[in-house]
């Protein structure tokens, strides 16, 4: 299945491809490493609560950033097709590739006709 995927995307121009993704960020979290001065104890308090999470889905092509969006909690089907509709469509050409990993909000039927 590899194989198969670098056959198809070896015969794109690198102009066309458009790579999608994003990632969650938790606020306030904290690190569980440190460093001090030697002979001397970090100490640091740990909050106990949960943090609030914002989610950054962005789409770059080989020249630039193409669309950026960032929502408060998970991604979802919902809020995908908003980025997808109203961000990155306006930004594509004929001819460009859309390459995203399979997230199921990747997956809505809506989806794939909107690229197209």
């Amino acid at each position: 299945m590899r194989a198969e995927y670098w056959e198809k995307i070896k015969q794109i121009e690198p102009e066309n491809l458009v790579f999608l993704d994003e990632t969650g960020i938790l606020i306030g979290s904290i690190g569980t490493h440190a460093r001090s001065y030697p002979g001397t104890r970090l100490t640091e308090l740990n909050p106990f609560y949960r943090a609030a999470k914002v989610t950054a889905i962005g789409a770059v092509s080989i020249n630039k950033v193409l669309a950026l969006m960032t929502i408060n909690d998970s991604i979802y089907g919902w809020a995908f097709a908003v980025f997808i509709e109203k961000f990155l469509c306006p930004q594509l050409w004929v001819g460009a590739i859309v390459v995203m990993d399979n997230l199921p909000a990747h997956k809505l039927a809506s989806i794939e006709p909107m690229i197209q």
